[in-house]
């Protein structure tokens, strides 16, 4: 059974949380029972979903840390949006587990916690660390596939290379069943030449069929459903294009998955 995404990008900023609340929320509104797992020490997607990253609950530094395969299910917690999300939440000590590089088995702690787990979900997002570190190598270790983040920017392109490396290294050392899904656009907006050319750029070094149709527009109601934490398709009428955008992505990524 693949079910599992590792949604990622080195580069902070170009809205890989985003991106993996959006697909939850076209999950939730589809009702595939989805777990978000919050690699990011920010602990964005965690505060989105209606839970308040506490270093007094469990979370996914924990399930770095554990012993026994199968750890994260008593660390999973229902999001506040329903119960068909649910979340394995990110707390500021998540950082301090970068710095494990030397520790047995260090690259596929994350997999080992989640063993058995994801059998009890359609699917499973894990937002990644800003960062090509070790809890991101951990990421992609657990997954089946990897999403790429990015902006149709100059600067929003200059990291791609070192995180298609990445994932070629933890296929070759970790996780042979991971491969790259696809490359989602955030913030394009609608009339943008620079845009375009960088949009060009972009497909010339993945491939046209790798970058995903369609992008997600500028909006500022992402911001307003990240402040309210709630799903995009929560809003309505007022959400119809960007909620179009996100079922039709993951339509694509349950595809991926098959």
């Amino acid at each position: 059974m693949k079910n599992t995404v590792a949604v990622l990008n080195q580069k902070g900023g170009v809205g890989k949380t985003t991106v993996t609340l959006g697909l939850a929320s076209a999950a939730w509104s589809s009702g595939v029972k989805t777990l978000v797992v919050d690699m990011d020490a920010q602990a964005n997607a965690t505060w989105a979903l209606g839970v308040d990253p506490s270093l007094d609950n469990y979370g996914t530094g924990d399930a770095l840390e554990a012993r026994k395969p199968g750890a994260a299910a008593e660390m999973i917690v229902a999001s506040g949006w329903s119960d068909d999300v649910w979340l394995l939440p990110a707390a500021a000590d998540l950082t301090m587990r970068e710095t494990d590089v030397s520790r047995k088995d260090a690259s596929t702690r994350l997999a080992r916690s989640l063993e058995g787990v994801v059998k009890g979900f359609d699917l499973v997002l894990i937002d990644c660390a800003p960062s090509l570190g070790l809890n991101t190598v951990n990421g992609l270790a657990a997954a089946d596939r990897a999403l790429l983040v990015a902006e149709p920017t100059v600067f929003g392109l200059r990291g791609i290379s070192p995180v298609l490396d990445l994932i070629e290294t933890v296929w070759e050392e970790h996780n042979k069943k991971l491969d790259l899904a696809g490359v989602v656009l955030n913030r394009v907006p609608a009339v943008s030449a620079d845009a375009q050319d960088r949009i060009a750029e972009l497909k010339k070094m993945v491939g046209a069929r790798t970058v995903w149709k369609p992008p997600i527009p500028h909006r500022v109601l992402i911001n307003q459903a990240h402040q309210e934490r709630a799903p995009i398709h929560a809003f309505g009428s007022r959400a119809t294009e960007l909620a179009s955008a996100f079922d039709g992505l993951l339509k694509k990524l349950l595809a991926s998955l098959e």
